[in-house]
């Protein structure tokens, strides 16, 4: 074998070895800078593992309403009609859903009283004297809780003498805080205004 022949192998097989390294390089190369962006980024990742699923929105509770307390009392009713006398009591504790329902009744009847006493200050007309269709002048009392709903006809109030039943009731106890003793009858307008406003004690309690 020439010289010039053996020089020409050696030139070719270098050749194809720096070929082989170019293109180990270039496959690494590759690799370093393409291989991530073909890999999930590690903070999406995390993200999504600690993100929990999104569901539909829980509506917030509303507020249960409180109901207003009834009235609280205790009171002994002796009624009498002609011949017949009879005791009834009726016992009011405020809480309005096992309270009987006279105690609700007395409630309303002691804020219709309020609010007509205030509406006649300054006029010549009690409300309660509207049944005899007369002018008189109006009562009042501190309490509407208490003492006004059992206030008693004034003195000098102008009444008629008309006699609507036989029937009297005498009412004694507590109510709203307020010691009461009052007797109630049917015997003239005004007498007969406080019976009605009062009915709910003088009908049979159940």
């Amino acid at each position: 074998m020439s010289p010039s022949h053996r020089d020409h192998r050696s030139r070719g097989t270098i050749g194809t070895a720096m070929l082989a390294g170019a293109c180990c390089v270039g496959a690494i190369a590759y690799g370093v800078v393409v291989g991530p962006s073909m890999m999930p980024p590690q903070d999406v990742q995390a993200t999504t593992a600690m993100t929990p699923d999104a569901g539909p929105a829980v509506p917030e509770p509303e507020p249960e309403e409180v109901a207003e307390p009834g009235p609280v009392g205790y009171l002994q009713i002796q009624l009498s009609d002609r011949d017949r006398a009879w005791v009834q009591t009726l016992r009011c504790t405020g809480v309005v859903e096992e309270d009987p329902a006279t105690c609700a009744d007395l409630a309303l009847a002691a804020v219709e009283f309020q609010g007509r006493t205030e509406g006649a200050e300054g006029s010549e007309e009690e409300p309660e004297e509207a049944l005899a269709g007369i002018e008189a002048e109006p009562t009042t009392a501190a309490d509407p809780g208490g003492e006004q709903l059992f206030t008693e006809v004034g003195e000098g109030t102008v009444c008629t003498d008309k006699v609507y039943g036989q029937e009297e009731a005498t009412v004694v106890g507590t109510w709203e805080g307020q010691e009461v003793e009052t007797t109630l009858t049917r015997k003239g307008s005004c007498e007969e205004a406080r019976w009605q406003r009062l009915r709910a004690l003088t009908d049979q309690i159940g």
